[in-house]
């Protein structure tokens, strides 16, 4: 080989590499799915309008499910909900928070609207009746047990709702992009809802 045809298969492996090898790679802190999903998601928010997690495209949205007598998990992962609105400041007009009532027989829309609110009145609260309840826990892979109310069956008294505690991230093109295990702090998400807004 010419060292003019050496210089010339150098520059042409060294364009193959800028093209394929110096795209910046974005290390996520939540679990990718890959490829991204389509899931399908409809309720009624706590002020008692429809909602449709399709309509929410061009935002990140986080979905997780969860009931308002939970007694520490879910209140906390609301109020880790609010500090990463605090922390995205503007930004966070671009991104939903929803979470997903997975206990429709206490959880109406009346009390839906003194809970969620109090933590953001831009979250999303939704009511779903069980038989939609049941076909989203399917589709979502979320699993919810439901235990004996204390005063025994039939009774109206209090039970505990065991569900599914993972964090959902859709980014703005409308596919399920991230997954936290439940727990995760706002300073573990941050990073990946800042990146897929960008």
């Amino acid at each position: 080989m010419t060292l003019a045809g050496f210089h010339r298969a150098a520059l042409a492996v060294l364009g193959l590499l800028v093209v394929t090898g110096c795209q910046p790679v974005q290390n996520f802190n939540g679990t990718v799915v890959d490829p991204p999903r389509e899931l399908a998601l409809k309720g009624t928010n706590w002020d008692g309008e429809p909602f449709d997690l399709s309509s929410q495209q061009g935002k990140v949205s986080v979905v997780f499910f969860g009931y308002t007598f939970c007694p520490d998990i879910c209140p906390f992962a609301l109020a880790d909900m609010k500090t990463i609105y605090r922390e995205l400041g503007d930004q966070a007009e671009d991104v939903s928070i929803v979470f997903v009532s997975v206990d429709p027989h206490r959880d109406s829309l009346e009390k839906l609207s003194r809970y969620v609110p109090n933590f953001d009145r831009r979250f999303y609260g939704l009511r779903l009746e069980f038989g939609e309840l049941e076909t989203v826990q399917e589709d979502f892979e979320v699993t919810v047990q439901y235990s004996q109310p204390k005063d025994g069956p039939g009774s109206d008294s209090f039970y505990y709702v065991d569900h599914t505690g993972t964090f959902f991230v859709f980014g703005r093109d409308g596919k399920l992009r991230l997954t936290y295990p439940p727990k995760t702090k706002a300073e573990t998400m941050l990073p990946d809802i800042r990146a897929l807004l960008s």
